[in-house]
């Protein structure tokens, strides 16, 4: 088994906000291969032990090292969430391994009752280059963090769940509202507003930049109002979201104050299995996988290197081959809806859209212009304090300011990125631009100076570990 946490046989860090995270690389899958993947979640109760938490990821970490998977797999008392890459047989080898290693488990006495987990989304036939290049097994402590637990929001309380037919029928039911409970920026590029032209449930987005702004939006009195009496639809990508969600709106509210509670059961992805023609749906869909987003005509996903749009064939009007694009550049406003170049909100630091002409253009790098990157919840809010000057406190929400008598106005939560490990690769590769003071006197076991005399040798730039290969 790869080590867990301390970076052993092979595994590496994840950085402070994880210490016990497993990180491995796995093998690339072939030009002519293709990729298949695994989408689910799944929830236990009661919760199990630290003890049987700890086994279940020696067990996931080695099955999926012998599988050859990729992935991000996340892993709570509560259960497991994950999204696993490979080929077709391998990521349904760890499924039914998941199961019998559940099965086994309830013959014990344990209480991690995976045997009876069915809710597995298979995609296949992808590109191989949707696949993970690594493999991450995350111990958490909320599948999703919301800021809540078991005892303030229970699942039994949850909603009713629909099956993307019945959910689809209900869309379409007046007295009715749908809460799309993903962040913002997933909404910003596709959307269930279909049903809308039609007299269905009305679209709500609670402008969200992270889960645990839901809390604080149900507890705003507009919003009590907003679902007085309705039929209340709730909605994400793969669905386990709205488990806790629910169960907080519920908890909330009570029983008597809407007129029933309903979620997508498997989410947009699964809604989008079962309506290939896009149903009630508009948009593409944002996913946290190699896809990026998918939609009607992208089922492959859209990720990867932006591509210059082909010249339109003879006799094709404007558009015809085109899907629908709800997002717009965050610079220039043009029409556009792929999150590339990892560009962040100025003032809250989620992902924005920018065309590639203005990516070109390095507004975010030309002072005077970092304005100009900011998401569409900090325009409308009118937020102009850089992300970089506020202070991060409960995971970022309640922010602020580092500058004192700083006095412009905080996004209310901001999106802090990478536990220190992107941060600490970055300074890395700065150190390894600068000379070594040294130079060949040099005896400092993992140097990351340059070292020019090395180069002309035929070696690293980098001082070698005793023992290491380079």
């Amino acid at each position: 088994m790869s080590g867990i946490g301390n970076g052993g046989d092979g595994s590496k860090s994840l950085g402070s906000w994880f210490p016990n995270a497993s990180v491995r690389k796995t093998k690339a899958l072939g030009m002519d291969d293709r990729c298949s993947l695994l989408l689910f979640y799944h929830y236990v109760n009661p919760l199990m032990s630290e003890g049987r938490k700890t086994h279940l990821q020696k067990f996931l970490d080695e099955v999926t090292s012998e599988l050859g998977l990729g992935g991000r797999l996340r892993i709570a008392r509560e259960g497991l969430n994950c999204t696993i890459s490979g080929s077709r047989d391998g990521v349904r080898g760890f499924a039914e391994r998941l199961k019998d290693w559940g099965r086994a488990s309830l013959k014990e006495g344990q209480v991690t009752p995976f045997g009876n987990c069915e809710q597995f989304k298979f995609v296949d036939d992808l590109p191989p280059d949707r696949a993970f290049k690594d493999c991450k097994v995350i111990p958490v402590n909320e599948l999703v963090f919301y800021g809540v637990g078991e005892q303030e929001a229970p699942l039994t309380k949850g909603g009713v769940h629909l099956n993307p037919k019945d959910y689809h029928k209900k869309m379409e039911e007046d007295n009715a509202v749908i809460i799309d409970v993903r962040n913002s920026y997933e909404a910003d590029i596709g959307k269930f507003i279909g049903q809308e032209g039609k007299g269905g449930a009305e679209y709500i987005d609670p402008k969200m930049r992270k889960s645990t702004d839901f809390k604080a939006w149900l507890g705003k009195e507009e919003t009590k109002e907003k679902l007085k009496g309705k039929q209340v639809l709730m909605y994400c990508t793969g669905g386990v979201r709205c488990e806790r969600a629910s169960a907080l709106l519920k908890t909330t509210y009570g029983d008597s104050h809407v007129d029933g509670v309903y979620q997508l059961e498997g989410g947009i992805e699964k809604y989008m299995m079962e309506f290939p023609d896009g149903g009630h749906w508009k948009g593409k869909n944002f996913v946290f996988d190699k896809r990026e987003a998918f939609g009607i005509k992208s089922k492959e996903g859209v990720g990867g290197v932006v591509k210059n749009k082909k010249k339109k064939k003879k006799g094709k009007e404007e558009g015809e081959d085109d899907e629908e694009v709800l997002g717009v550049c965050c610079v220039c406003k043009t029409s556009w809806d792929r999150y590339v170049g990892k560009k962040k909100c100025y003032t809250c630091g989620v992902p924005v859209l920018m065309c590639d002409k203005c990516m070109s253009e390095k507004p975010d790098k030309t002072k005077g212009r970092e304005l100009e990157v900011r998401c569409p919840l900090c325009v409308e809010e009118n937020i102009v304090t850089a992300a970089n000057d506020v202070d991060f406190t409960d995971n970022g929400i309640g922010v602020k300011t580092k500058k004192e008598g700083g006095g412009t106005k905080t996004a209310k939560s901001v999106l802090k990125w990478g536990g220190g490990v992107a941060k600490e690769k970055k300074k890395k590769r700065a150190l390894m631009r600068k000379p070594c003071k040294f130079g060949v006197a040099c005896t400092r076991e993992n140097c990351w100076f340059s070292h020019p005399e090395r180069e002309k040798g035929g070696d690293s730039k980098r001082c070698k570990t005793v023992g290491e290969e380079v």
